[in-house]
């Protein structure tokens, strides 16, 4: 076992773990997806290029630092194409420690249909522990573009929307958290098709918002989003419905 193995060994589960409960939920198929789990500063764990995720063993875990660099991988194993993304939200986000990109099949049809609903303050567990689902502009899979679209967004939520593409769950709290938040999401996204089949879709309000605050505040719970930027749910909710309806 190699030494960072050794020293990473319940990390490196958890990853495998989420890595193949995200398979069996149908959140990935085939090769699609990626994972990793930022164990220290200049340490990640990363799901490897070229394996279904239902498939990720202990030794295919491949392991790199903050340049993307190699520092263990299984002679036949390398890192997932997409390593640049990931490691460029770590880097512009010091804060997560944890990255679920999948494909679950509702929130994938939103990101097809160019929706921003997710967006909007729906159920109060994804306003406090998630934040918006911000939409992320279509670029290539593997491109640097890709991962330098989330620029625009990446501060200010921990869940995106990737168009026609999928979506990048993220958390402070470990692997195993970021995939509770991509659970909760789908489930979302199949509310709101249910509410939309009723004929009704209703928001939280800015005074909900303002009650919710508080109980993040009586908690010293942290706002979604990047610590150093968001101060105020409002701020991520309201005031971004308030600028769009300009905007139009």
């Amino acid at each position: 076992m190699h030494e960072f193995q050794k020293k990473y060994e319940n990390e490196i589960n958890e990853l495998v773990r989420a890595s193949r409960v995200c398979a069996q939920k149908g959140y990935v198929s085939s090769h699609g997806g990626n994972l990793s789990y930022r164990v220290a500063k200049n340490i990640v764990l990363i799901t490897p290029t070229k394996l279904s995720k239902e498939q990720v063993g202990f030794d295919d875990v491949v392991i790199v630092n903050m340049n993307g660099e190699m520092l263990f991988a299984a002679e036949n194993r390398r890192p997932t194409g997409e390593t640049p993304m990931h490691i460029n939200m770590y880097l512009k986000r010091p804060d997560l420690n944890a990255i679920v990109h999948a494909h679950p099949p509702v929130l994938t049809g939103f990101a097809i249909a160019h929706s921003d609903l997710l967006s909007k303050p729906l159920l109060p567990e994804i306003v406090i522990e998630v934040g918006p689902v911000l939409s992320v502009d279509y670029a290539e899979p593997l491109s640097k573009e890709l991962a330098a679209a989330f620029d625009k967004v990446l501060d200010y939520s921990n869940a995106f929307l990737m168009k026609n593409h999928g979506v990048m769950v993220c958390a402070k709290e470990g692997i195993a958290r970021a995939l509770e938040f991509s659970d909760m999401l789908e489930a979302m996204a199949v509310s709101l098709i249910t509410a939309q089949s009723l004929g009704s879709v209703n928001f939280l309000t800015e005074k909900d918002l303002k009650k919710l605050e508080n109980v993040l505040r009586t908690r010293s719970m942290p706002f979604p989003g990047n610590p150093e930027k968001v101060k105020s749910l409002n701020e991520l909710f309201i005031n971004d419905r308030k600028k769009q309806n300009r905007e139009k």
